[in-house]
């Protein structure tokens, strides 16, 4: 069979694999509609939405506006200065406000509305508008783009459902700990600011998301996993469609991610000129796409892993670039060459076309995978990894990484570390961890997603975090950093710390406190003694901590006397 055919067959099952149903929210809107302007434009569309919609107009202060007489709808002045809010629950915030018919200058009024058609020229209110629902943004110069903004508002009453792009475990996130900030990466990745701190964690707004899929493709800990589909949802359709591509006789497979917006298009246009050996594999957002999705495709023996973008991406694709970026450096230090993971940018079929004819196929494995996806996102890029090392073209060891990977070990000055644990009760991924029944820190690298809260947290700053892939320490189990032997009570010899750390405290306050110094010296030994022998002593001593050495005996007028005076 012709890698044509077999495209053909792959693509042929790849359609008889249905997409699982999104879940859906609400969200409504009762038409209300803020219209700002600078000139007669925003009351000509305001004129247009009258029959469907509540107007208000808001035109900018000191410009000069035939206002008609007997509108349907209030002119008020002002100047929009932000806004928060969603679609549905819009608030801005309205300097120089002036209402109609009023003289009264106000500052900072707020006016709520549901959805807000921005035809002012000046600045947007939110990032990435052009993603925001129910903010419109028209040049008013331009009336083809103001008569369309304007009728996609005229729609836009009524309740509307809209997918959960994301789903969120907040107890797997790693975002801080003890009010030490640890893991940005969502925070630092979302254009639309719909993720806030929260505490420990994040908090996603599910109104506010656009969907674009980067808090989950940089989440390292999976509390952020794409759901339109799941991530096991799409690996098993990738596994499908290469598996398929190979069982038909197909070699050198060049997987083709592209969205259905600019991608499909393209690939369309492009038809039968496509390579015999590219297969397209269409997702909802291109910035969706975390390691494992890139990696899974090479380890069921593709050539290599392309994803289609525009040339200038309205809202960017950097945290894209260094997923793909960090894919490349895996897979190139583990023999599967310099083109296994690619960006294509291209506007047009042409341009897509050059583009797959130029890059480089990369190395495909000997010995392919067939493992079946299965589990939570963490769990899949994990095995996606190790697998794509077991079939490896050139396996090696360990691969260093740039920082800020999602992967990595720890340096640990051991004679620093006293063992008291703070990194343990920081780690959100259980990579450290301490003994049971004996005084001792423990790592498991697989599970160490460098966020820094250990770092952060160590009292005695001897942590350092060192990003790589070690494949022989994610086979084992986990590593005694530093052990000790307990330090038995001095009275009833039962354990109760670790002697690196009662030397040290005993060390500090020995001749540097008054309790503990000169005739108290004695007292150094209750640091020696167990919780229940320490308060036993103090309580027979009968010894005040707050008491404090003795005062001085007070001054009289008597004391300021020569001798002899009465």
């Amino acid at each position: 069979m012709s890698d044509l055919s077999a495209r053909e067959f792959a693509l042929a099952a790849l359609a008889t694999k249905p997409l699982p149903r999104p879940d859906y929210i609400s969200v409504d809107s009762d038409g209300v509609v803020l219209v700002l302007g600078r000139d007669g434009s925003a009351i000509e569309a305001a004129l247009r939405l009258t029959a469907t919609l509540d107007v208000t107009v808001l035109i900018e202060p000191g410009v000069a506006v035939d206002v008609p007489a007997g509108l349907p709808f209030p002119v008020a002045r002002g100047l929009a200065a932000s806004a928060s809010g969603r679609f549905g629950a819009y608030v801005v915030r309205v300097d120089g406000y002036v209402a109609p018919g009023a003289t009264a200058v106000r500052d900072g009024v707020a006016s709520r509305c549901d959805l807000v058609l921005d035809l002012s020229g000046a600045a947007p209110l939110f990032p990435a508008h052009e993603a925001r629902d129910g903010y419109l943004k028209a040049d008013p110069a331009d009336p083809i783009a103001v008569g369309a903004a304007t009728e996609i508002a005229a729609e836009l009453v009524g309740s509307f459902d809209k997918p959960l792009y994301v789903a969120f475990r907040d107890h797997l996130c790693a975002h801080s700990r003890s009010n030490i900030t640890g893991c940005t990466r969502c925070l630092d990745a979302c254009a639309m600011e719909a993720i806030t701190p929260a505490g420990n964690h994040v908090s996603i707004d599910p109104y506010v998301c656009a969907g674009c899929g980067n808090c989950a493709a940089v989440c390292p800990t999976g509390a952020a996993s794409y759901a339109l589909p799941s991530v096991d949802a799409t690996l098993d359709r990738l596994r499908d469609l290469v598996l398929a591509y190979r069982d038909a006789g197909g070699r050198d497979a060049v997987v083709l991610f592209h969205d259905g917006y600019v991608g499909a298009p393209l690939v369309s246009a492009a038809g039968a000129r496509l390579p015999d050996n590219v297969l397209p594999f269409s997702v909802n957002e291109i910035k969706q796409l975390g390691l494992e999705s890139l990696a899974a495709p090479l380890a069921y023996g593709a050539a290599g892993v392309r994803v289609l973008a525009r040339r200038a991406p309205k809202n960017g694709i950097a945290t894209l670039k260094g997923t793909v970026d960090l894919a490349q450096t895996i897979a190139g230090a583990l023999g599967y060459g310099d083109g296994a993971c690619a960006i294509l940018h291209a506007d047009t079929a042409e341009d897509l076309l050059a583009g797959l004819d130029a890059a480089p196929l990369g190395h495909p494995s000997a010995k392919p995978s067939r493992f079946a996806p299965m589990g939570a996102k963490r769990g899949l890029l994990e095995f996606a990894l190790t697998t794509l090392h077991e079939v490896a073209p050139e396996p090696v060891p360990r691969v260093e990484l740039p920082a800020g990977a999602p992967f990595g070990t720890l340096a640990v000055n051991v004679s620093g570390c006293t063992l008291c644990h703070s990194c343990v009760t920081a780690c959100p991924t259980g990579a450290l961890s301490a003994g049971e029944d004996r005084p001792l820190l423990a790592f498991s690298e697989s599970a160490c997603v460098q966020c820094g809260l250990c770092a952060a947290t160590c009292p005695e700053e001897v942590i350092a975090l060192e990003p790589r892939i070690d494949f022989e320490a994610w086979r084992s189990p986990r590593r005694v950093i530093k052990e000790e032997e307990p330090f038995p009570c001095i009275r009833c010899a039962k354990p109760f710390g670790t002697r690196s750390t009662i030397e040290r405290v005993v060390a500090k306050l020995e001749d540097s406190h008054w309790m503990f110094a000169g005739e108290n010296r004695r007292r150094l030994d209750a640091i020696r003694m167990c919780e229940t022998c320490r308060v036993e002593a103090a309580l027979n001593e009968g010894f005040d901590p707050y008491a404090g050495a003795p005062r001085p005996e007070p001054r009289t007028a008597a004391a300021y006397r020569a001798p002899g005076e009465s």
